[in-house]
């Protein structure tokens, strides 16, 4: 009961946290994305056992910088085509990383850190250079990505028997997915035509979304049962590290922002 109770303290004040950071905009946000970075990828570092100082402290510290750089003075428009190089890259990244995890390679450890980079790095410039209802459609992405991890834990608990990958998440099931899906597409519809000025298509944007996110859940979850463990880290109680926080977004960012640029 207790864990229970640091875990949604400490989740309500991760939403907190962003939906500030969204709310005053430049530079909060690029910030926190930046910090998020540096903190994935040295918890990357840990669990790849690429401990020495250059690889734990250089690199998260370079992205990180490389953020706010890129925010402040990236003056090239973040367009459509730029955005898929950058998504190929990142599932090229991905792959790279992910083959060779028990490695403990080089190119796994940085593999794994472009993979984490990337689409952070986008979302903070692409809100840094979105003007039109950039709140808005910053909120609607992370409203998805929380309210499907609600709906999802609450519908699985309730009714949830079968697993959707047994050897990779035990805990989530196939009852507690479909239902989690159906629940969050209904309420970012209602979200849409009561509360938010958003796109036509957000059911199928927040149907991407929620795929991806999904699909990002399970690379973290097979990461860790490959490498045996259960969290990431410590850094937030309840929950683990950012990487068991953020796992969901890592993947779904970028076809959120294409979407966004095609139907825009």
């Amino acid at each position: 009961m207790a864990n229970l109770s640091l875990r949604i303290i400490f989740g309500l004040l991760y939403v907190a946290i962003i939906v500030a950071s969204t709310f005053f905009g430049t530079p909060y946000f690029e910030l926190l994305m930046a910090l998020c970075v540096f903190f994935s990828v040295k918890e990357m570092a840990q669990l790849s056992q690429n401990k020495t100082i250059q690889y734990v402290w250089a690199i998260p510290l370079l992205l990180c910088f490389s953020i706010i750089l890129f925010t402040v003075f990236g003056a090239q428009k973040l367009d459509l085509s730029k955005l898929i190089v950058i998504w190929i890259v990142q599932l090229t990244s991905l792959f790279l990383g992910y083959t060779s995890l028990k490695k403990h390679s080089k190119i796994n450890y940085v593999s794994t850190s472009i993979y984490l980079f990337l689409p952070l790095m986008a979302l903070a410039i692409w809100f840094n250079q979105s003007q039109t209802n950039s709140f808005e459609y910053l909120l609607l992405y992370f409203i998805t990505i929380w309210i499907y991890d609600s709906m999802a834990y609450v519908v699985g608990k309730k009714i949830g028997k079968r697993p959707v990958f047994p050897k990779v998440s035990p805990k989530k099931t196939i009852e507690g997915t479909i239902g989690g899906i159906i629940l969050t597409v209904i309420i970012i519809f209602i979200i849409k035509k009561y509360l938010i000025k958003i796109p036509e298509n957000v059911v199928i944007i927040s149907l991407v979304v929620i795929l991806f996110g999904i699909f990002g859940d399970f690379v973290e979850s097979y990461m860790k049962r490959k490498l045996g463990i259960k969290d990431s880290g410590n850094l937030i109680p309840g929950h683990g590290g950012i990487l068991d926080r953020m796992d969901s977004i890592y993947l779904s960012v970028l076809p959120y922002l294409i979407l966004i640029s095609l139907f825009r």
